[in-house]
C-alpha cells in the first residue's frame, strides 16, 4: 500500500513537475526537428510515418501519467470521493489498442513507412535518455566542482 503522505508530496513536488515539462519540451523539439529534417531532404512518407508514431507516443506519456496521478490521487481521497478505477484501467488499455491497432494498420496496409512510425513511438524513450544524460552529466560535474573524483 502507498504511503498517504508520501503520495501527496509525490502529487504536487515541483521537481518531478519540472522533469515532466522537460521531457515534454525535448520531445517536442525532437519531433519537429526530426520532421523538419526528413520535409527538407523530400522524405514526405518518412515525415508523416515519424509523426504519427510521435503523436501516439505523445498521448500514450500522457495518459500514462494521467492514469498514474489519479491512482496516487485516488490513494489519498477518501471512499466517497474516489474516481472510478475501471475508467483509469479502461484508458490503460485503450491506449494500448490505439497504439497496436495502428501499427498493425501500418503494417498490413503499408501506407506509413513502418521505421519511421517506430522511431516516433519511441520519442519520448529518446527524450528520457537525454534526460538522464544530462543529470548525470550535471551531476559529475557538481561532483568535479566540490573535489571528489
Amino acid at each position: 500500500m502507498i504511503n498517504l503522505p508520501e503520495a501527496k508530496q509525490l502529487l504536487g513536488d515541483p521537481y518531478y513537475l519540472k522533469i515532466e515539462n522537460r521531457l515534454t519540451t525535448i520531445s517536442l523539439y525532437l519531433g519537429i526537428g526530426v520532421t523538419s529534417i526528413s520535409l527538407i531532404l523530400g522524405e514526405l512518407a518518412f515525415a508523416g510515418s515519424f509523426l504519427v508514431g510521435a503523436v501516439l507516443s505523445f498521448l500514450n506519456f500522457s495518459w500514462m501519467k494521467q492514469g498514474i496521478d489519479r491512482l496516487l490521487s485516488s490513494e489519498i481521497q477518501e471512499q466517497s470521493t474516489r474516481p472510478s478505477n475501471r475508467k483509469i484501467l479502461l484508458k490503460y488499455f485503450l491506449r494500448y489498442v490505439l497504439i497496436g491497432g495502428t501499427l498493425y494498420a501500418i503494417f498490413r496496409f503499408r501506407f506509413f513507412d513502418v521505421t519511421a512510425a517506430i522511431l516516433g513511438l519511441l520519442l519520448f524513450v529518446a527524450a528520457i535518455l537525454y534526460e538522464c544524460m544530462v543529470q548525470v552529466i550535471k551531476g559529475l560535474l557538481e561532483d568535479r566542482k566540490r573535489g571528489g573524483t
